[in-house]
């Protein structure tokens, strides 16, 4: 998403800037007065985290932040996906009930919430590191990982010249019949179809259709499709998911098209966080280049948003030179419109 308002931090900036100047060495983390946010902190004692990132994972992420600060006590809740969160988050504040400090879910739905003001800003230092692509100008939200969507193929069926590199590649006679899509990829539709212009994209759409591609539903099992060689290619589906299958031996690989649609998984304050100065510290903690490329790149295959991670999987996309296209928020006011279009064009294949 980008927000049109072209308002920053003017204060913030001035604040930051000053302190550079006095201390050039300051890395980002050092240039912001932490005292009165750690002091705050103790007093609360207390963080909670909703979180779409699976716990077992996200427990690592805590560990180390108790490790940092062994004076808060951290609750992990993962009640669902992003849906289930927001629709949690809407139904507390609509019985007056503000439980939730640190929130983590997809763009789509951070964006609901701001619009609903249950997310507060904060201009963590951290972000100055992030590609403009991966945070908001006004400080609401910061990618906590992005999933780049990708044209995974079989190796073992498609040697990597013949293979799809775009999305013109797809059309040709020799896919037909031959590709996978997800059921519902609603969100990688309506990003191209906006980016192209919606009478050319949707003309796209309508020849991919003719290519009778089989429906499937999940990423996951698209992505195990492929690698067991029931479909030698698929349109389109989650990138980390086929990097960390390939990274354990399967026979799969992928290419990034031009442009590539890329989810954002966001994390952002609530609006209304009982622990405000510890939610502070743990979304600096989050987006430290420690956890996003020891933890999230390295450990989990999460892509980090930062443009100072050595990442294998964005440097590959990079790489290719492809513009990337993030799936912007407002799609979540036209949501019903390109949900329609979708099952209008592929529903019936």
């Amino acid at each position: 998403m980008r927000m049109r308002d072209v308002r920053r931090g003017v204060g913030c900036f001035a604040a930051l800037l000053a302190v550079t100047l006095l201390n050039p060495s300051a890395s980002p983390s050092q240039t912001t007065d932490r005292k009165p946010i750690l002091e705050g902190a103790r007093k609360e004692g207390k963080l909670a985290i909703y979180s779409v990132l699976a716990v077992p994972d996200h427990s690592q992420i805590v560990d180390r932040f108790r490790l940092k600060y062994p004076f808060i006590d951290v609750a992990l809740v993962r009640p669902g996906g992003s849906e289930r969160i927001t629709s949690r988050i809407l139904t507390e504040a609509r019985a007056g009930q503000h439980l939730v400090d640190v929130i983590g879910v997809s763009l789509l739905n951070m964006h609901q919430l701001i619009k609903r003001n249950l997310v507060t800003r904060y201009p963590s230092t951290e972000r100055e590191r992030f590609d403009p692509n991966f945070k908001d100008r006004e400080g609401f939200w910061t990618a906590f990982y992005v999933n780049p969507s990708v044209i995974p193929y079989n190796t073992n069926v498609v040697r990597p010249e013949q293979s799809p590199k775009s999305y013109q590649d797809l059309l040709d006679p020799k896919w037909k019949g031959r590709l996978v899509m997800e059921q519902r990829d609603i969100e990688f539709f309506s990003a191209l179809v906006r980016h192209w212009g919606e009478e050319n994209g949707l003309a796209y759409m309508r020849r991919l259709a003719r290519q009778q591609i089989t429906i499937r539903s999940g990423h996951t099992l698209i992505t195990q499709l492929v690698a067991a060689g029931e479909h030698p290619a698929a349109v389109s589906t989650n990138g980390p998911r086929v990097e960390l299958t390939k990274r354990r031996g399967a026979p799969i690989d992928w290419n990034p098209p031009d442009p590539t649609v890329v989810d954002v998984v966001t994390m952002g304050i609530a609006a209304h966080a009982p622990h405000p100065n510890a939610a502070k510290l743990y979304l600096d903690h989050v987006l430290s280049r420690e956890i996003q490329e020891e933890l999230l790149e390295e450990n989990f295959v999460k892509p980090s948003g930062r443009t100072d991670v050595k990442s294998r999987f964005m440097t590959k996309i990079r790489g290719s030179r492809v513009r990337m296209i993030p799936i912007e928020g407002e799609l979540a006011e036209q949501w019903e419109k390109f949900e329609k279009l979708f099952q209008e064009i592929f529903s019936a294949r």
